[in-house]
């Protein structure tokens, strides 16, 4: 989904809708958990401590969490993946891997599959989400990142390795600063330099963990 706490607080409130507003906890030393696209145009961003961010964008509009709603509009959302196929990985409260396997013919392909969905959820929701096809579900992860908001990407497996020389390894769905950072250190910044590391040369750096990454 796309900045859902705050697009759901849009929809909630259509006097939002257009305007730069950031989705906290009640506290006054909280931090950012959401900010809509027009705030993050300004540079706020999600963890951002409230000060800081009004500093980046005076004219913010601050919205209390309302986790209520925010449970209620992904329950509606994951019975509307659920329409496409029953096999649904909820990811975390805004996201989900669907295995389209068995759906592809009934449905008449991937890249409609994900059009449909994106139509619904618009429709009945009234919020938009960015969809990302690919063989796995690290790379489809991926690919639901490159063209937010609203997009759609379809990385067929032939288009794969020469995309990642491209992508920086911190896009990748568990590598975090520290790792990044270790992995910098070896030298390795992009995803084809992960991908054609030694494993033996990662599991010696990272242990057994070392072997996922190939």
């Amino acid at each position: 989904m796309d900045a859902f706490f705050a697009s759901v607080e849009q929809v909630r409130n259509p006097a939002l809708r257009g305007k730069p507003i950031a989705v906290t906890g009640a506290g006054e030393r909280t931090v950012i958990l959401t900010a809509s696209y027009e705030a993050r145009a300004f540079g706020v961003r999600t963890g951002m401590r409230v000060p800081e961010a009004f500093r980046k964008c005076p004219q913010l509009i601050r919205v209390p969490a309302n986790n209520a709603a925010y449970v209620a509009a992904c329950n509606r959302t994951m019975e509307i993946l659920r329409r496409y196929t029953p096999e649904v990985e909820v990811f975390s409260i805004d996201e989900a891997f669907l295995d389209i396997t068995g759906s592809l013919s009934l449905f008449k392909g991937a890249e409609r599959i994900g059009r449909l969905i994106k139509a619904e959820i618009q429709k009945e929701l009234g919020l938009a989400c960015s969809v990302g096809i690919a063989p796995n579900k690290l790379m489809a992860k991926l690919a639901s990142g490159l063209q937010k908001p609203n997009g759609l990407t379809l990385l067929k497996p032939a288009l794969i390795p020469a995309l990642l020389e491209e992508i920086p390894i911190e896009a990748l769905c568990g590598i975090g600063p520290k790792l990044k950072l270790k992995l910098n250190s070896m030298g390795i910044k992009m995803c084809g330099e992960l991908g054609r590391m030694p494993v033996s040369t990662l599991r010696g750096a990272f242990g057994i963990w070392g072997s996922g990454f190939q």
